[in-house]
């Protein structure tokens, strides 16, 4: 009896057909999203770059010391912007479209090099005002002047923390014990003229340094501004420049202290207080201590050229 066999081979021809629509259809599916991810990776964005020239610290940002740059856009997503609690993400980056805000209206934060993107928080409504902290105090400004510079110990700078204690002598018109007693006869004093007592106090707990005097009475806060905002190349030229060197060496400090303090400063002055300051702890750093070694070895040079030419 014969077979009939060409149902189930169409059936086979069919399924065959479907198999090789179906993987068709998934190699043009892929190739599809493949592009369009190839796309979006190649996708990108026009933000601002500094120019090869770079900027000095607070100057203001000019259209001639910029130039637009295509930033993969993944990449601006991933680096140039910030989602915040509300919910709404904000560029971190300047956008070549935004520019118009910075330009000829922003100054530079701090140093920025050449050929690197712009930072929102790079940038300044207002340029840096000279001894800005006389605008934020809430106390009043003390000058401590200082024999020498050896007082610090190791260099400080600005926003360091001091204790400051005073040595000063006083009279005891208080009924004296045997040994201050012993002590005022030694030294040909009566009871009726007191007896006269060395005191050590700590004057100045934890105080702030807002800034520091040289010399010629500059703010060194403005010379360790000025340094920080200058080229690696023009900071190795001051490192060798003596004037430079010099105009750091501290001869005051200047401190935020409330008026009892600064009475009680002067109550001691009246005494002939002498004072010794130690440096405490840093709990962070800054572009300023950062810089503190270079400065601390120039230093250290010409203290010891000084020493052996004596």
């Amino acid at each position: 009896m014969a077979i009939n066999l060409k149902p189930r081979n169409a059936n086979i021809v069919k399924s065959r057909t479907i198999g090789i629509l179906l993987a068709l259809g998934v190699i043009i599916f892929v190739s599809i999203i493949t592009a369009i991810g190839s796309i979006e990776t190649r996708k990108t964005i026009k933000v601002v770059r500094i120019k090869g020239d770079s900027i000095s610290a607070n100057a203001l940002i000019t259209e001639d010391m910029i130039e637009p740059y295509n930033m993969y856009y993944k990449e601006f997503q991933q680096y140039g912007t910030m989602k915040f609690s509300d919910g709404k993400t904000r560029s971190t980056i300047v956008r070549w479209s935004d520019k118009d805000a910075v330009v000829g209206k922003r100054y530079a934060a701090y140093y920025l090099r050449g050929n690197t993107i712009l930072f929102w928080d790079s940038t300044l409504g207002e340029q840096t005002k000279k001894n800005s902290y006389l605008y934020s105090m809430s106390g009043e400004l003390l000058n401590i002047s200082l024999t020498t510079t050896e007082d610090f110990g190791d260099m400080v700078v600005p926003g360091d923390t001091l204790n400051v204690r005073a040595t000063y002598t006083d009279t005891s018109y208080d009924l004296p014990t045997s040994e201050a007693y012993q002590l005022g006869q030694a030294n040909g004093q009566g009871n009726a003229e007191g007896v006269e007592i060395k005191k050590n106090e700590l004057m100045f707990s934890e105080v702030h340094i807002l800034d520091m005097l040289n010399s010629e009475g500059a703010s060194i806060f403005d010379i360790y501004y000025s340094y920080i905002s200058k080229t690696k190349e023009e900071q190795q030229a001051l490192l060798k420049n003596e004037d430079f060197i010099n105009s750091v060496k501290p001869s005051s400090i200047l401190l935020e202290c409330t008026s009892e303090e600064v009475e009680r400063y002067m109550d001691m002055q009246s005494k002939g207080a002498t004072y010794k300051l130690t440096l405490l702890p840093r709990s962070s750093s800054s572009s300023i201590t950062d810089s503190l070694a270079d400065i601390q070895e120039a230093l250290s040079g010409t203290n010891n050229k000084s020493n052996s030419n004596k």
